[in-house]
Formats: C-alpha cells, structure tokens, sequence
C-alpha cells in the first residue's frame, strides 16, 4: 500500500516536506532529523524498529526469545528460531555478556516477530559485524517474501542498498526518487592503453592529485562525484563515464551504477541476499561498496574466480 508523509512545520519553515512512499520495499535516505519526525509519522501504520532499541541485559538469550516469542504468541519451535537469529550456540549466555553486535541483532526478534502488515526499521545494521549485517539482510528478505511491507531509513546510502535499490532522498527541497537503473552497454574489445594518468581532485580550495592505484574507490552522491582515499572523500568534476574510461586500464571497475572500484582492493564478494551483493575492501575498517546484481559473473570472470 502507498503511505503518504505529510509535511511536518515549525515556526512557519518546512522541516519535513510531503512525501508518498510506494512499494513493498522502500528505503530512505535522510538526516537524523528527520528520520525522528518520519518514524513519528509511521507509529500509526506499522511496527516501528528503532536503531536505540535495547534488551533486558540480566536475561539469557533463551529467555528473551521465550519472552517476546509469547508476546508474539509465536509457535514456532525454540531451536528454530535461535538458529534463524543465529544463536543456537549462545542460548544460555545473559545479554549483557553478547557482543554489541548480537544484542544489536536480537533487537530485531521484536521486529520480525511483532510486524504486521507495515514494518519501519531506523538503520536497519546500525554497529553490526559483517555476519549480523548478513543475517539481518536475509531476514528482512524473508520478511519481504511474507508481504510485509519494508520501509528502511538511513543516511547510509550503501546499507540501503543492501536491501533495495528503491530509494527515495529526502532533503530541505523536497522528496527525490534515486536512479540506480543499470546503463546497457556495449563491452569494448579494444586494449586499453597503458599511460601515466593523475586524476584531479578538490578539497578545502586545494588541488589534490592523485595516482590511480592511490584510490580505493569512487561514488556519485547527489550528483557529486567523490573520489574516496585512505577514508576521506575529494570532489571531482569528471563523470562516472570519464572516469570508468580513464581508469579501466588500472583495474577499475564498474561495480553499479554509482560506483567504481579499485579491484586491487578488494576482499571479498559478500552474499547479502540471493538478489543483494555488496565487495568488501580491505582499507580502513572494511569498507563495503554495493555490487549489481548483474555484474556479478562479469566481476567473476574478469577476475577470475568461479
């Protein structure tokens, strides 16, 4: 069902314009401000998840799962749903002595097991590990196959785009539908050449320089193109296009439609979900870029990897 936000005023300046969310999976990209205001908005529609949700510390894992499964007046069998949340191993062990990221992934028992028709999830892998992020994925996934209707709200544009690429951005001028339609393209069979190439860069008034292997990879935002080194973002006046063909000879690679990737950097080619994939750098703390769906077995044969 389509959910109409309405616009939210104070002191006559517009904090939060009007917007129509459509689609059984929407994400939406926006400021903490305003993601307050929207999942105020949506108590009335659904289940809301927020990001801050915490658990009774002194129960042991077994206990909570008893508790909210009898809210839920869930029948489901014990040992099936520990495994589903992945804490078969852990039952017997007090929330409290959980890592941040497991008690982060049994907040959402609430969640998938209190949804209704409408569930509202804030930062759906808000200080989660790689393996709860997965996990999470695959939930909401089941969740969106049970035709529950899915909205998720971030100002992560790439968690978003774990579990959708329907995603609305909502700012001071409005309420925008992001485009993250795959270009076709025809590969070409021509060799690159191989020359010296700087791409020119901007930050705080000053011209930055930088040598292709030097970056890790390269994102539009907004209609910025950012060029992202050891964790810090340079504006960049080429397009994507230029970009791409610029840097192809140097291992780049257009991983989706607003991101390119430095391939020597990558990882790991994560599974989110059967339609969801995301490459995993290893810079920094392990950054995490999307990867399209149907550039996976380009990626894979260009690599060489089955």
């Amino acid at each position: 069902m389509d959910i109409q936000l309405e616009a939210v005023f104070e002191d006559g300046k517009m904090i939060l314009p009007a917007c129509q969310i459509e689609g059984q999976v929407t994400g939406i990209y926006t400021d903490v401000q305003k993601m307050q205001l929207i999942m105020k908005q949506l108590q009335t529609k659904g289940y809301v998840h927020y990001a801050t949700d915490g658990e009774y510390k002194r129960l042991r894992v077994e206990e909570a799962f008893r508790f909210y499964m009898g809210m839920a007046e869930c029948k489901k069998p014990m040992d099936e749903m520990l495994a589903l949340f992945g804490f078969t191993k852990q039952r017997k062990t007090k929330v409290k002595d959980l890592t941040l990221s497991e008690q982060k992934r049994l907040t959402f028992v609430r969640a998938y097991l209190y949804a209704e028709n409408v569930l509202v999830i804030e930062e759906p892998f808000y200080r989660m590990d790689e393996h709860s992020r997965e996990m999470i994925a695959q939930l909401i996934q089941q969740l969106i196959e049970q035709g529950k209707q899915i909205i998720l709200l971030a100002n992560n544009i790439e968690e978003l785009l774990i579990s959708t690429s329907n995603i609305i951005r909502i700012d001071q001028s409005g309420c925008h539908k992001m485009d993250f339609t795959e270009e076709q393209h025809t590969p070409s069979t021509e060799e690159p050449i191989i020359k010296i190439e700087k791409i020119q860069t901007k930050k705080n008034d000053k011209t930055i320089l930088f040598n292709p292997p030097e970056i890790d990879y390269i994102e539009s935002v907004d209609g910025e193109i950012l060029v992202n080194v050891a964790g810090t973002s340079y504006s960049c006046s080429l397009t994507l296009q230029e970009l791409e063909k610029r840097l192809k000879a140097y291992g780049f690679y257009r991983c989706h439609r607003s991101y390119i990737v430095n391939l020597q950097k990558v990882r790991e080619i994560i599974t989110w979900t059967k339609n969801s994939y995301s490459l995993k750098l290893h810079v920094g703390e392990g950054i995490v870029v999307p990867l399209s769906r149907s550039k996976l077995s380009e990626l894979k044969e260009l690599i060489g990897i089955a």
